[in-house]
């Protein structure tokens, strides 16, 4: 039976260990990485026996280029910050997917923005500026959102 770990690709945090070969078919590729049969010099415990908290000096692991290793504290103090950040990014990703297919998410997106067009324009035309379309709008909104926001 192989080994395989499931790691968060931004940071590198390891956050299960199966040793009977789990596929971990179901996570989201892009934050998330899979090894199988690394080198594990420190053995295959990511957490206390009693199941603990994964962030424990001693048996937190990190993947460093293929061979899971105990991380260090400094590195475990990293990995919320990695964690916030994927999260972050998910939120965006998530958020994208709704204004783009959520058939009541975008109904309401699409009137709010059509509104906004509407005061705009006024305002563009006070200076001699071309109307902003409400196709400019959908694409301008899609792209403002951000993880940062």
């Amino acid at each position: 039976m192989s080994t395989t770990v499931l790691y968060r690709k931004n940071g590198g945090e390891v956050v299960k260990i199966s040793t009977k070969g789990q596929l971990f078919e179901y996570r989201d590729q892009a934050y998330w990485g899979v090894l199988s049969d690394p080198s594990m010099p420190d053995g295959n415990e990511c957490r206390p026996p009693d199941f603990g908290d994964l962030r424990v000096l001693g048996y937190a692991k990190i993947n460093d280029s293929g061979t899971v290793r105990n991380a260090t504290q400094t590195e475990i103090d990293g990995f919320s910050m990695f964690e916030d950040e994927d999260e972050n990014s998910q939120d965006a990703d998530g958020a994208i997917h709704l204004f783009e297919s959520h058939p009541r998410f975008r109904k309401m997106m699409i009137a709010f923005a059509d509104i906004i067009k509407d005061e705009i324009n006024i305002l563009r035309a006070e200076h001699g500026l071309a109307d902003r379309t409400l196709e400019q709008l959908k694409t301008a909104i899609g792209n403002r959102i951000s993880k940062d926001d």
